[in-house]
């Protein structure tokens, strides 16, 4: 692949064509069809969608719509790792996934569409700076997990909220799900992977788990190199969930999952969590309190992890999505599965919520053969390609 040099000449052609976009119709905004609702705390009874069935004439008016936003936003950067996917006519496979999946999420809930397409332009301005990057691919994982949990076959009179809060200065989860007679909480989250796919790449043994000592490790690789377990963000991924998740399970009964999505290297996050002399959701947790006690996390009842964010890179990277549709193509009964890790003492998620997000716990006959969805304690790399874990994936210039 060439190397990308020339966003600069693809961004100036696309600000001279941007004119077609400024000519397309407007749709109505929530606000001119909705009472007013303050940023953070969206809600609308399922059964009414977007107050009636969009519309096909509805939806195409509101692409454009959100084509114009993610235009503007995107090339008023001055620098943005999408610029070249917003220079074409039509518009790119990339861009085309995150509105379409944007229209999904707005027609559930008016605003949340709008603001998530906001929030993918705003994060740039830095000529190729990494942590934008990582950003990104977490911002795609939550329109990803967004959508596909409100196009859940929820029962009549479900109500969706987006970051809910107890208090008005309370931390915020990403969903609040009212059904009748139950609650359900959702928490998002992604991690930065750019500099650990990077060693993983290179290095040619890896431990997913601080189980053996580092002068061990040290030795059994040797001039090799070695990549250590990326286990931190998972760790403080619980801690920030609990603490959004404990407000609202100390006034009254919910279940409340955290989805975190990972690459294809599933192994990473299972072990992490599950590696019985060290695991974060058993008692023999490295995460320990003074006293030597494992923490736990008694407001998550199930965590749920979503192999996708290598479709992100691929698709940015104009590469060929042999497993999916487009980018934000959570994927259908033949793919590859998800995972659901039920927390110790957590409430069992509905069969329906597992069904939607493809998720099978460990113990599933189909996973209990596969060796990536095992704990793993040491990896020796070997004659294997892993060229595409060392740079962001950006596609040809």
């Amino acid at each position: 692949m060439k190397e990308y040099k020339e966003i600069a000449r693809f961004t100036a052609n696309f600000r001279a064509k941007i004119g077609w976009i400024a000519r397309l119709p407007t749709v109505p905004m929530a606000s001119d069809i909705t009472p007013a609702i303050a940023p953070g705390r969206l809600a609308i009874p399922v059964e009414k969608r977007y107050l009636r069935v969009m519309t096909e004439d509805e939806r195409n008016t509101m692409r454009a719509e959100f084509l114009r936003e993610a235009a503007a936003g995107i090339i008023g950067q001055p620098w943005h790792w999408f610029s070249y996917h917003m220079c074409f006519l039509p518009p790119h496979p990339l861009v085309r996934s995150i509105v379409e999946a944007c229209i999904d999420c707005e027609a559930k809930l008016p605003g949340l569409g709008r603001q998530l397409i906001r929030d993918i332009g705003l994060i740039g301005g830095i000529d190729h700076h990494e942590p934008h990057y990582d950003q990104l691919m977490q911002k795609l994982a939550e329109i990803l997990v967004l959508r596909q949990l409100l196009a859940l076959p929820w029962p009549e009179g479900t109500t969706f909220e987006h970051e809910p809060a107890v208090s008005a200065d309370g931390k915020r989860p990403e969903l609040k799900v009212d059904t009748p007679g139950q609650t359900y909480l959702f928490e998002v989250k992604a991690p930065s992977l750019l500099a650990h796919q990077r060693q993983r790449g290179a290095n040619d043994v890896q431990a997913p788990v601080r189980v053996f000592p580092r002068e061990l490790l040290d030795r059994v690789a040797g001039e090799g190199g070695l990549t250590l377990p990326r286990d931190n963000p998972v760790k403080d991924f619980l801690i920030d969930t609990e603490a959004k998740f404990a407000p609202f399970k100390a006034g009254g009964p919910v279940i409340a999952v955290l989805v975190i999505v990972w690459d294809d290297f599933i192994y990473e996050p299972i072990t992490v969590l599950t590696q019985e002399r060290c695991g974060l959701l058993t008692d023999n947790s490295y995460h320990q309190t003074e006293g030597g006690q494992a923490v736990t996390f008694p407001s998550i009842d199930a965590v749920v992890l979503v192999r996708h964010l290598m479709y992100f890179k691929m698709a940015a990277a104009d590469e060929p999505l042999l497993e999916r549709g487009h980018a934000l193509d959570f994927g259908d009964d033949g793919a590859l599965p998800n995972v659901v890790i039920p927390a110790p003492g957590g409430q069992q998620l509905p069969a329906f919520i597992q069904k939607g997000l493809r998720a099978l716990p460990l113990d599933d006959p189909m996973l209990a053969r596969a060796a990536e969805y095992r704990p793993v304690e040491m990896v020796f790399w070997t004659n294997i390609d892993r060229s595409k874990d060392e740079e962001p994936a950006l596609p040809a210039g």
